[in-house]
């Protein structure tokens, strides 16, 4: 005799099953059927890029994260707030995207690989976006200093109209 359980059991396969969809290319919203799909697969599977790093990356993603003197990467909860990172997870949604539709059968290792590997390394690095950031706390980006460039220096340049 088995009884009703009180709340949500986690299952780990299922958890698993839904993730390995989602790196197929799957939303993971309904299982499979054998009936066509209603959207086309080239349509992404994520609206935007927030909804990719909320909704895929956090959660595939595993590294230590730096807390005090504790080392890890370090990672700030208002990315969004940090010029390159919003650039960089845009670049790596926007290939992801692309590369599940393309390339089914070795994209994500590609994009493991060219991909989220150099832009994370970077993002997380000690002298990265977030390297003033900590999980719990978002520091203000501070952008590069940059001096106007000399009137001459930039004659010597192709406009972008002759390009």
């Amino acid at each position: 005799m088995t009884t009703p359980s009180s709340g949500p059991v986690d299952d780990p396969i299922a958890d698993l099953s839904a993730l390995l969809g989602q790196l197929a290319g799957d939303s993971g919203a309904t299982p499979p059927t054998t009936e066509p799909s209603a959207e086309p697969a080239d349509q992404p599977v994520y609206r935007n890029v927030e909804a990719f790093v909320g909704g895929y990356l956090a959660h595939v993603v595993e590294r230590r994260l730096a807390t005090g003197p504790t080392s890890g990467v370090n990672w700030c909860p208002r990315w969004w707030a940090h010029p390159e990172a919003i650039s960089r997870l845009y670049a790596l949604w926007r290939t992801w995207e692309t590369l599940r539709v393309s390339d089914p059968q070795t994209g994500m290792s590609i994009w493991w690989r060219d991909h989220l590997d150099p832009h994370l390394a970077a993002l997380t690095t000690e002298y990265g976006p977030f390297s003033r950031c900590s999980p719990d706390k978002h520091t203000e980006p501070k952008p590069l200093p940059v001096e106007p460039a000399p009137a001459e220096v930039l004659a010597q340049l192709p406009d972008v109209d002759t390009l």
